[in-house]
């Protein structure tokens, strides 16, 4: 540590007098520092004076670099730890001086004289950026679609659901839209699985030129994807988006120099009170579109309950 910074925190941390306990402490974590009671810093280490850029004096200064959404969860930490005198975890996610994203794990230890009084509170921050990064890729994979970056069925039905309650709740309707791409086997057969995968990317870009930024887009099958359009209070307003859908697919394509037309066929249902699950919903857009494909695809329609 500088001189600066020893004559800045002197004699306010054990670990200061003994400098083979300092080598071991600190290479226990990536960061580490002390604060009394008050919250006030007594101590730093050289790698986190580095990372704040700065001598700070109490824990509001260095709550700065913490991101908002962490910085109540990690004062509770501190608040927790000083009314326990219980160690705590927790992670959260920061920036360094140099605007570097850093994820840490962070571990609070009370430390209490002979007589049992809280004396200090020790911090031990664990750079976790890696493991992080690694859970949200596995996360991406298990709920997007690899080729084409949407979200999969499974991430799309847990997100219908939590829309149907929620229209429960404000009664705000909305619409659930299965577009199917007509005869995309025949594409795959005659020429070739790559034409077939870049023509599903360049689909999905056009369809989400159709799309509002709040609405859901999903792979849910080979050739088969979902829409959800909240906040769609009446029928024409969704015909307005299937008729866009089919007017942006209904040409000639042109994908790694084959020509072919393509269409699609659509079922479309609305949110209705009596509906209880996403799996329903899913399958009256279902034989909705089983409709449309028997009376010449190319087209949509809407599913109507049996009364």
């Amino acid at each position: 540590m500088s001189q600066k910074a020893d004559s800045k925190l002197q004699g306010h941390a054990w670990i200061q007098e003994d400098s083979f306990a300092r080598q071991i402490i600190e290479r226990s974590w990536d960061l580490y520092c002390q604060f009394d009671i008050h919250a006030n810093l007594t101590y730093a280490s050289d790698r986190f004076l580095d990372w704040v850029g700065f001598i700070p004096e109490e824990f509001q200064q260095i709550a700065r670099f913490i991101d908002s959404e962490y910085r109540v969860d990690v004062q509770k930490l501190f608040i927790h730890t000083l009314q326990t005198q219980v160690s705590s975890k927790i992670e959260f996610r920061a920036r360094s001086l140099v605007d570097n994203v850093i994820w840490f794990e962070c571990l609070a230890i009370p430390i209490c004289d002979s007589e049992g009084d809280l004396v200090q509170i020790c911090v031990g921050l664990t750079d976790i950026t890696q493991r992080k990064n690694q859970e949200s890729r596995l996360v991406a994979m298990a709920y997007h679609d690899p080729l084409t970056g949407l979200p999969n069925r499974r991430l799309f039905k847990e997100h219908l659901q939590q829309s149907l309650l929620q229209a429960k709740r404000t009664l705000r309707p909305f619409a659930l839209m299965i577009v199917d791409i007509d005869d995309f086997k025949i594409i795959n057969d005659t020429m070739g699985h790559d034409v077939g995968d870049a023509f599903l990317q360049a689909f999905v870009r056009r369809i989400q030129g159709c799309l509002r930024e709040e609405d859901m887009f999903a792979r849910i099958g080979g050739d088969e994807f979902m829409i959800l359009l909240p906040a769609v209070d009446c029928d024409e307003n969704v015909k307005g988006v299937a008729q866009r859908i089919i007017q942006s697919v209904d040409q000639i394509w042109d994908v790694l120099g084959y020509q072919f037309h393509a269409t699609v066929s659509m079922g479309i249902t609305m949110f209705r009170a009596d509906l209880m699950e996403a799996s329903q919903m899913m399958k009256e857009v279902d034989i909705a579109l089983y409709q449309v494909k028997g009376k010449g695809r190319n087209h949509y329609r809407f599913y109507h309950p049996v009364p």
